[in-house]
């Protein structure tokens, strides 16, 4: 179905960085096993996903991102956003986001002001070093956070199958997401704005179903390399090994036609509607 499959290892460092615990992209097509390219900064990322989407104009392109797409159902009206609620939540963090070309980023601060307009204490995003700890955001865990769900939908299944997601509220630790989906969301925002409806961002704009290609067509979908139980084991530093394994894992489905049943898993009615609404789906996962 796809002429190629690109999985995006994203990163939440503050300065450019190669090596471990950066930006890496791997892109499998029909010639063989997957490129992997390393990248300093988000900006770099964005404009190598970018250059990727326009120099073929016929050329359909996966990419799977590995940070949350949405939030627990209830954020967007806890927030008290108007509109879709995916859409309404990506175009808030791409008001209030700034990430330059040099990594430096207000994460932390966005954070705390979503909390004290959510719930007017430190909950639901938490997780920060000690210089950026505030009223509104704190360093470890909150004890309360009845406000809003801990999990999405498809992190509650994970769990339910023996697997430890992390939260999209935890900004800060090892394994944590929710700074990278802070920082990759505004980002995405703004890719899906130059790139128009060429773009489909897959279950928001698609449905919890197979995305509609044509020529020149790209479809963002949320993956979870930990899910690989063989990803990360060989020489390759953990991170690259990830997205190429990932990369191939995708690729092998789709030409086996196993993709096109993973873009519509089997989701009770008022669990689709949330995920399609504001949650989203981590492609691959089902019941």
């Amino acid at each position: 179905m796809f002429d190629r499959v690109v999985v995006v290892d994203w990163s939440a460092n503050s300065t450019p960085k190669l090596g471990r615990d950066s930006i890496w992209i791997a892109v499998h097509d029909d010639r063989g096993d997957a490129a992997i390219t390393n990248l300093p900064t988000r900006a770099a990322a964005m404009g190598f996903l970018v250059g990727l989407v326009e120099s073929d104009p016929t050329a359909t392109t996966l990419i799977g991102v590995d940070f949350s797409l949405g939030y627990p159902v209830g954020t967007a009206a806890g927030l008290g956003l108007v509109g879709d609620e995916w859409a309404a939540m990506w175009q808030l963090l791409a008001d209030r986001i700034v990430d330059d070309d040099r990594n430096a980023n207000n994460r932390f601060a966005v954070a705390a002001e979503l909390n004290e307009r959510f719930t007017g204490a430190a909950a639901p995003f938490w997780g920060c070093p000690a210089s950026a700890r505030s009223d509104h955001l704190t360093s470890t865990k909150p004890g309360d956070t009845a406000a809003i769900p801990e999990f999405r939908a498809v992190e509650a299944t994970l769990r339910s199958q023996g697997l430890r997601p992390f939260s999209s509220w935890q900004l800060f630790g090892a394994g944590a997401v929710g700074s990278q989906s802070l920082l990759g969301i505004a980002r995405l925002h703004g890719l899906h704005q130059r790139v128009g409806e060429r773009l489909q961002i897959w279950p928001f704009t698609t449905g919890v179903t197979m995305p509609t290609l044509g020529e020149g067509t790209a479809t963002v979908a949320e993956v979870w390399p930990s899910m690989l139980p063989s990803a990360g084991v060989d020489a390759l530093i953990r991170d690259a090994s990830q997205v190429r394994a990932t990369a191939r894992w995708l690729a092998e489905a789709d030409a086996s036609g196993e993709l096109g049943e993973w873009f519509s898993p089997r989701l009770a009615p008022e669990v689709a509607a949330a995920v399609v609404a504001e949650e989203g789906w981590v492609l691959g996962v089902v019941l």
